[in-house]
């Protein structure tokens, strides 16, 4: 089925709103954060991430029928790659350069040695898009028999009845369910946002702010009420992506073609804007310059246009260069990783299937 310029738009929104959260930490932790911005962050946490994980299983849906080898080398092993190259970085910086604000990242090589299993940095999306996709690829046909305890699952997270212990393996109890829905109702939902017009896409938009402003003021303060909320908002804000894309005059179509891009562009913009946000709030701090600034409340938006600018302009330089490694895992990095997993797979197939056999054998042996 056709790829929906929508798509993209909802893309390009989520990432505006990881870097916008990144922000607003970092800020929050040099003590320049304006005020209100917190709240803000902290209610858009129901639309951020479950609205990037329903689009990002929309878009691996496709990924059902591929064999488990070509499912490694296009999809697994490319997003592992970057995952353990970008926390390298992340862990060089953040120890060398902005160690107050990220102590959790950089105050010891535990984290980072312990990332495969137990991910604490800002890349966890990466790690959690993983693990989804060999979940759902796993679940095959069965996977919509697991929306309902994936559901309950994300309401126990969310209203903190179930804890882990962890932030990132709360946040992946509290996304999974997300995925799922686009890889198992991508064909419903493409067909629901293609014939959505104008008029209704507007209106579900209004009540999604609506929904979520009421949320922040108290208004849903009940049991079950942030994730009820949370589906709303991640509905509605497909719907306001369908909005953009069908908004008539210029102005409208050049915000929908700079989310659209933005959205076809969201890797290297995950990857490298957290670095910029802390780099930045660190020289801020250092060069005495935020006593002279205040709180002033254009300095989230303003450092969201600097990260996602420099984020992009990275990327360019990296290309230019020759440096394509450190956005696409090497052709040869790849094959051998996929290999050495199929190779792992095919031996502990065998571990598993030689009891079975011999048990099979016997039971033959000892039949009249």
């Amino acid at each position: 089925m056709r790829r929906l310029p929508a798509l993209d738009v909802a893309r390009g929104l989520a990432i505006v709103l990881v870097v916008l959260h990144h922000a607003v930490l970092h800020l929050d932790a040099a003590h320049l954060l304006p005020v209100g911005w917190r709240s803000v962050n902290g209610e858009l946490v129901l639309l951020r991430m479950p609205l990037f994980f329903l689009v990002s299983g929309l878009l691996a849906a496709s990924a059902a029928g591929r064999s488990w080898g070509r499912l490694l080398r296009s999809r697994l092993v490319p997003l592992l790659w970057v995952f353990a190259l970008w926390s390298l970085v992340r862990f060089a910086v953040f120890r060398v350069v902005t160690p107050r604000f990220q102590p959790w990242e950089a105050d010891s090589l535990v984290p980072l040695l312990l990332a495969p299993l137990r991910p604490t940095t800002g890349l966890w999306y990466l790690y959690a898009l993983a693990a989804f996709t060999v979940a759902a690829r796993a679940l095959g046909r069965r996977a919509a028999w697991v929306l309902v305890p994936a559901a309950l699952l994300s309401v126990a997270t969310s209203e903190q009845v179930l804890r882990a212990p962890y932030y990132v393996w709360h946040q992946m109890g509290r996304c999974f369910v997300f995925f799922l829905l686009g890889w198992c109702l991508r064909a419903h939902l493409l067909r629901l946002l293609g014939t959505l017009r104008v008029l209704p896409a507007a209106g579900l938009s209004a009540v999604g702010a609506g929904v979520l402003v009421a949320h922040g003021a108290g208004l849903l303060d009940v049991v079950g009420a942030a994730s009820a909320v949370s589906v709303v908002a991640v509905v509605c804000g497909l719907a306001f992506a369908v909005l953009l894309t069908a908004l008539p005059g210029a102005g409208a179509g050049a915000l929908c073609a700079a989310a659209g891009w933005l959205g076809r562009r969201t890797l290297p913009v995950y990857l490298v804007h957290e670095l910029v946000v802390g780099v930045g709030t660190s020289a801020v701090v250092a060069l005495g310059v935020a006593a002279a600034w205040g709180r002033p409340w254009w300095l989230p938006p303003v450092w969201v246009v600097l990260a996602v600018l420099v984020s992009l302009g990275v990327r360019a330089v990296a290309l230019r260069v020759g440096a394509s490694w450190a956005y696409e895992a090497p052709a040869a990095v790849v094959e051998r990783a996929a290999g050495l997993v199929e190779r792992v797979g095919g031996v502990l197939q065998r571990a598993v299937r030689a009891p079975a056999g011999r048990g099979a054998r016997r039971a033959r042996g000892g039949t009249p």
